[in-house]
């Protein structure tokens, strides 16, 4: 049973009654306070526990800090509506006896809904999710009470890849729950092996020595060069991508030099000049033995003139 909008006047001295009728806080603190009642009873729990926890932040009452604990335990939170009610029971004056009686009943009863589940989860920082509900971060949450039943559980921290456990969770019997995220590969290993030895190895514009040389970069694209005084520079693009060390093989080659010859180195300028004489001698020889034989048997035999 919740607790009436007067709760959020108990521990009050009297004599301040008239200060409080016109406090704003106290009058939006029974505002949020009204509206949580409402919804509580429509059975919108969460947004009953949202209502109380700003009324009860705006003014700690005991009443108001019972009601969450009744709240919470109607969302099946019983590790935060045990924390309520037993600070309930410390913080409130003047609690009847039979209400004292009451509330120490049901936290017995929620006490034996819970089973323990202990955390042990790597790297530290990372946050726990409790179905929706962050519990906390590694290893601080290490012990929570767990109501029974089927629940899910989220790890997350950045740099690493988030997990997920579903569990069964049986009452009275305490879990333990250990989780190791993976971590996140940004970066992968490349090793850069170069043809002639000793060849300078440059990787986005820095020097990053004389090859064969290992390296560890970002994930992604990445500019390579390679170069060695007399031989042509290689430049191109260097991907790195996640996985086991690769292998990058640069092989330089030697400039081809065309040797343009001089004019003395002519072949026809060596040439004897005797040699070109006797060609010409040669050719002479040639025509005059192309020639025909004189035409015969003109004259008759024994002519005395042409005839």
């Amino acid at each position: 049973m919740l607790v009436g909008a007067a709760g959020l006047a108990q521990a009050r001295k009297p004599e301040k009654a008239a200060a409080q009728k016109n406090d704003p806080q106290l009058a939006e603190a029974k505002r949020h306070f009204d509206q949580g009642v409402a919804l509580f009873n429509d059975g919108d729990f969460g947004g009953a526990l949202a209502e109380f926890e700003a009324s009860y932040q705006i003014r700690p009452s005991a009443g108001v800090l019972y009601n969450i604990g009744l709240t919470q335990k109607g969302l099946y939170r019983y590790d935060e509506a045990l924390s309520s009610l037993r600070k309930f029971l410390v913080d409130g004056q003047k609690i009847p006896k039979d209400k004292r009686a009451e509330v120490t009943q049901l936290i017995n009863e929620m006490q034996a809904l819970l089973a323990t589940v202990t955390f042990e989860v790597t790297p530290p920082g990372t946050a726990v999710t409790l179905d929706g509900r962050q519990l906390g971060q590694a290893p601080t949450v290490g012990a929570y009470g767990v109501a029974a039943g089927a629940h899910t559980f989220e790890f997350a921290a950045e740099g690493y890849r988030p997990a997920k456990k579903e569990l069964k969770v049986v009452a009275g019997q305490p879990m333990k729950l250990t989780v190791n995220l993976e971590k996140i590969q940004t970066s992968g290993k490349v090793r850069v092996l170069v043809k002639p030895d000793l060849a300078e190895v440059i990787v986005d514009d820095k020097a990053r020595g004389p090859g064969p040389v290992e390296l560890d970069l970002l994930l992604g694209g990445h500019t390579l060069q390679v170069q060695k005084d007399g031989y042509l520079s290689y430049q191109g693009e260097l991907v790195v991508s996640a996985g086991p060390r690769r292998d990058v093989p640069i092989e330089l080659s030697k400039p081809i030099i065309v040797k343009k010859s001089k004019w003395y180195e002519k072949w026809y300028f060596w040439v004897p000049v005797s040699a070109v004489v006797a060609g010409a001698v040669a050719t002479g020889v040639g025509v005059s033995q192309s020639q025909p034989s004189p035409v015969t048997g003109t004259l008759p035999t024994g002519a005395s003139r042409v005839q």
